[in-house]
C-alpha cells in the first residue's frame, strides 16, 4: 500500500513537472534592447519614451542602463570600451560622440539610415553628428539658452514681465529696478557657476579669442559690485544648483530649455508655487542676431549590438516624430519640430507666460562638429579666475590667449 502511494506521487510530480516546463516553454520571450543614458530615476521624459516604445513594440523588452549626469561621459566610454552589450547609447555632448568615432565604438548610421529612413532625414540637424563623410548619431533634442523670471518678484518691484528677448544692458537694467524692492537674501539675478554657460550665453565672438569674454566677465562684475547677483566665490562654496532658483529668491536666471522640465515636475509635485515666465537668452545691443550655441543631444547605436535593426527602429521612434510629442509633453526641446509638436509644447508649459520664440526660433545654424573642448577649457578658466577676483581681467584674458594661440603652434 505503501509502495502504491509513492508510485503515485511521483506520477503527480512528474506531471507538475512536465506541466510547468511546458508552461514556461509557452511564455513567449521578448527580444532585449539595451539602452545607455543618464539620470534616468531623475527625468520623466526618458522614462516616457521608452515605455511607450515597449508600448508599441510589445515583443521587445528595453533593458536601461544608467548613470549620474556628473560621471556619464567616462561611465558610458568606459562601458563601450569593455565590450558589455549595448546596443543604444545617448551622447550628452558632440565631443563625447566624436571619442566614440575615434574609437571605433559607434557605429555608422547611413545604410540604416538610407534603408528605413528617419524623419530627419532631410534636415540640417544631422550635420553636427557627421565626422568624416558618415553619420554617427541622432540628435534627440536641441537645447538652446533661455532667460527665466519670477513673476512674483517682478510685480513686487511693479515692473512688467520681459515679453520678448531683452539684451544683457536691458537685462542690467531691471535688475537694478528689482533689487531695491528685493528683501536680504533675495538677488534680481541667479548666478550659477557654471563657466561654460555664461561663456555660450555672453562671449561675443568665437572661442578662439579670448577678447569676446570681456563684456561678459564685465558684466557679471558689475552685478556683483551693486549687489543684484551673489558673489561667485560664493555660489561655488554653496554648490548652487540650477534648482535652487525655485527658492524663490531669485528675479532671474540664465539657464537651459531642458530647466523647464524640472520647473514642470516641481510645480506639479508642489515643491514651489510662483508663478514663472520665459524667454530667450539675452544678447548684446550691438549683435544684430544672436550668436547663441545649440546645444544637440544625439543617440547612437554601438558597433558591437547584435541588435542594429532593432536599435534603429528605437532611435527612429524616440527621434522621430513620435517620440517629438512625447518629448514636448514633458516640456523638452526635440529636435524633431512641426506643428503638431510645437502646438503640445506650447499647451503644456505651466508658468505665466512662455515667448513663442524660445521654440519657434531655430535661424541659428547647427554647424559642422568642431573640437574646441581645449580653447572652452581655458577661457571658463579664464571667466572664473576674473569673476572671482583671482587675477584682473586683463592679465585673465591675456593669459588665455597665449594658452589659446599655444594650442596650434
Amino acid at each position: 500500500m505503501r509502495k502504491k502511494g509513492l508510485l503515485l506521487l511521483a506520477a503527480l510530480l512528474a506531471l507538475c513537472g512536465c506541466t510547468a516546463q511546458s508552461n514556461i516553454a509557452d511564455v513567449p520571450r521578448r527580444t532585449m534592447l539595451t539602452v545607455v543614458l543618464w539620470d534616468y530615476d531623475k527625468t520623466s521624459y526618458d522614462w516616457k519614451l521608452i515605455r511607450a516604445f515597449e508600448d508599441s513594440h510589445p515583443d521587445v523588452q528595453v533593458e536601461v542602463v544608467s548613470y549620474p549626469d556628473a560621471y556619464y561621459d567616462q561611465k558610458m566610454q568606459a562601458r563601450l570600451l569593455s565590450g558589455r552589450q549595448t546596443d543604444v547609447f545617448l551622447c550628452r555632448t558632440m565631443d563625447s560622440l566624436y571619442k566614440l568615432y575615434e574609437y571605433g565604438i559607434a557605429q555608422p548610421l547611413d545604410e540604416l539610415l538610407a534603408q528605413y529612413g528617419h524623419d530627419l532625414r532631410d534636415s540640417a540637424e544631422l550635420v553636427q553628428m557627421q565626422f568624416d563623410g558618415h553619420q554617427y548619431g541622432i540628435p534627440y533634442r536641441r537645447d538652446r539658452y533661455v532667460l527665466l523670471y519670477n513673476c512674483e518678484l517682478f510685480d513686487r518691484a511693479g515692473i512688467p514681465y520681459p515679453k520678448e528677448r531683452l539684451t544683457w544692458e536691458q537685462v542690467h537694467e531691471l535688475a537694478q529696478q528689482m533689487q531695491s524692492s528685493l528683501s536680504e537674501g533675495e538677488y534680481a539675478m541667479m548666478s550659477l557657476p557654471m563657466d561654460i554657460q555664461w561663456l555660450a550665453t555672453g562671449k561675443n565672438d568665437g572661442y578662439d579669442n579670448a577678447e569676446s569674454m570681456r563684456q561678459i566677465i564685465g558684466w557679471v562684475q558689475q552685478m556683483q559690485q551693486e549687489q543684484c547677483m551673489p558673489q561667485y566665490s560664493t555660489c561655488i562654496a554653496q554648490d548652487i544648483q540650477q534648482q535652487c532658483f525655485e527658492l524663490g529668491q531669485y528675479g532671474m536666471y540664465i539657464g537651459g530649455t531642458w530647466y523647464l522640465n524640472y520647473l514642470m515636475t516641481d510645480y506639479r509635485a508642489g515643491r514651489f508655487d510662483f508663478r514663472w515666465g520665459v524667454t530667450e537668452a539675452p544678447v548684446w545691443a550691438e549683435d544684430q542676431k544672436s550668436s547663441e550655441t545649440v546645444i544637440q543631444t544625439g543617440m547612437g547605436i554601438c558597433r558591437s549590438s547584435q541588435q542594429q535593426e532593432l536599435a534603429w527602429e528605437f532611435i527612429r521612434f524616440a527621434a522621430g516624430a513620435e517620440g517629438a510629442k512625447i518629448m514636448a509633453a514633458e516640456q523638452m526641446m526635440p529636435a524633431y519640430l512641426d506643428s503638431e509638436v510645437e502646438e503640445i509644447y506650447r499647451n503644456s508649459f505651466y508658468g505665466a507666460y512662455l515667448d513663442p520664440m524660445v521654440y519657434l526660433d531655430r535661424e541659428t545654424a547647427v554647424g559642422a562638429y568642431q573640437d574646441t573642448s581645449r580653447e572652452q577649457e581655458i577661457l571658463c578658466d579664464a571667466f572664473r579666475q576674473s569673476v572671482t577676483g583671482q587675477k584682473d581681467i586683463d592679465t585673465a584674458l591675456r593669459n588665455a590667449q597665449r594658452e589659446i594661440e599655444a594650442l596650434s603652434s
